[in-house]
């Protein structure tokens, strides 16, 4: 009889691996920083603008303590005259292959 693999436990699973090199991604602004219900702000266009999908570095993966992936990413976040770069830990719901 053919043994079965067996999953293995969520504390096996190695919590971050580095991609080398990086993965080209599509960062989806809109579900890092989501509007609040009934949101009522004015609109300023010399702010940041993150109503938009931005390409970014995928440099590594992590996963959180209840088991959800979690991409560390570099990209540009932008405004009308300035640019920064930014690197944090996003959800991987907000990443697409490029």
């Amino acid at each position: 009889m053919a043994r079965r693999a067996q999953p293995r436990p969520a504390s096996a699973v190695r919590p971050f691996k580095m991609l080398r090199p990086p993965l080209k991604v599509w960062i989806d602004l809109n579900v890092l920083y989501p509007l609040p219900p009934h949101h009522a702000s004015k609109f300023n266009p010399e702010g940041f603008d993150v109503r938009r999908v931005v390409p970014g570095d995928l440099v590594e993966w992590s996963i959180t303590v209840d088991g959800d992936w979690l991409g560390r990413v570099t990209y540009e976040l932008m405004s009308r005259d300035r640019s920064e770069t930014v690197t944090h830990w996003v959800p991987s719901r907000a990443l697409k292959p490029l």
